[in-house]
C-alpha cells in the first residue's frame, strides 16, 4: 500500500584509473560517501567496486583484480556528448538512434541488475546511467525536432 521510504545519502564522485591484473587499465567514476576516500572504498567489506565509464557503462570490478588505483580528480559534473553516450554518429537516422538508445538502456537497466542481487551501489550507478541515457536520447531527438522545424 505504501512505498518504503529510504534515506539516500549523497555520494561523492571520484574519477579514478584502476590498473587490473594482466595490465588492463580502466578509467571511470566511483562513488563514495562525502567523508570517505578512495582507499576507504577499496578496503571496505564489499567484494566489488562499481565503476561508471565515460561512455556510461557500469562495470563491477572485483577488488581482487585491482593491482593499483589512482585518483585522477573529483569527477566533473558537466554534461557529456549525448551522441557519444548513445554510441552513435551525429548523422545516424532516427530509427538507428532509437535502436541504440534501447540497446544501451537494456544493457544497464537497474531492474535487471537488481534482479542479480548486486550491491546497492551498483544498482544506484545503473539507475543514474539509465537516467543519463534517457536524457541523452531526449536531447538528441529534441535537437533533431527543433532543427527540422527551423
Amino acid at each position: 500500500m505504501f512505498e518504503k521510504t529510504t534515506i539516500r545519502h549523497s555520494k561523492k564522485r571520484l574519477m579514478v584509473r584502476l590498473c587490473l591484473n594482466g595490465g588492463r587499465e580502466v578509467e571511470g567514476e566511483v562513488f563514495v560517501a562525502p567523508e570517505e576516500r578512495l582507499v576507504d572504498l577499496l578496503n571496505d567489506a564489499r567484494a566489488f567496486v562499481p565503476l561508471e565509464t565515460a561512455e556510461g557503462e557500469v562495470l563491477s570490478v572485483a577488488k581482487t583484480a585491482i593491482e593499483s588505483a589512482q585518483l585522477i580528480q573529483e569527477a566533473p559534473s558537466e554534461a557529456r556528448d549525448p551522441y557519444a553516450l548513445l554510441r552513435i554518429e551525429r548523422t545516424a537516422p532516427d530509427d538507428e538512434i532509437r535502436r541504440a538508445w534501447m540497446n544501451r538502456l537494456k544493457a544497464c537497466h537497474p531492474d535487471r541488475l537488481a534482479a542479480l542481487n548486486l550491491d546497492e551501489e551498483v544498482v544506484y550507478a545503473a539507475r543514474k546511467t539509465a537516467q543519463r541515457i534517457n536524457a541523452a536520447y531526449d536531447e538528441v531527438m529534441r535537437h533533431r525536432r527543433d532543427g527540422a522545424a527551423a
